[in-house]
């Protein structure tokens, strides 16, 4: 052997499209193990982020999957405010969400959502008319 050769489960990096890519099997908090991707332009970038997050998976559980803001809000409706709140206060939140937020700002991945996306999105909201934009306008 060479001694380049990597033990069982540690990973890989490699060429991948305009760069390298890189992965590393991490647990997730869920308990399940599975892949983690790292990317970058040159090897040596690639190679500094996998060796840093080979690092975080000894110490801790990786998330894998960010969720998007449509999921992360589900989540909070039915686990926070569902049980916390008086009926009336959840229903009232979930039509918001699902009239206001969620079309707009849905699919958004948290780890992608800036405050441009938002400002964008409550301006909107302020400058049209909302029975029209629902399709109950005359």
């Amino acid at each position: 052997m060479t001694g380049r050769s990597r033990a069982n489960g540690e990973g890989s990096i490699f060429p991948y499209r305009n760069g390298y890519a890189a992965y590393s099997w991490v647990h997730t908090p869920d308990g399940l193990r599975k892949k983690k991707w790292v990317y970058g332009k040159t090897r040596e970038e690639v190679h500094v982020k996998w060796t840093k997050l080979q690092q975080e998976a000894r110490e801790r559980p990786i998330a894998t999957k960010v969720p998007t803001v449509g999921e992360q809000v589900v989540y909070w409706l039915d686990n926070i405010v569902k049980p916390n709140s008086a009926p009336m206060t959840y229903a009232t939140y979930e039509t918001y969400i699902r009239i206001y937020l969620l079309p707009q700002l849905g699919r958004i991945k948290l780890d992608r959502l800036s405050v441009r996306d938002v400002q964008t999105w409550v301006n909107k909201i302020a400058g049209e008319c909302q029975c029209c934009a629902q399709g109950k306008g005359l």
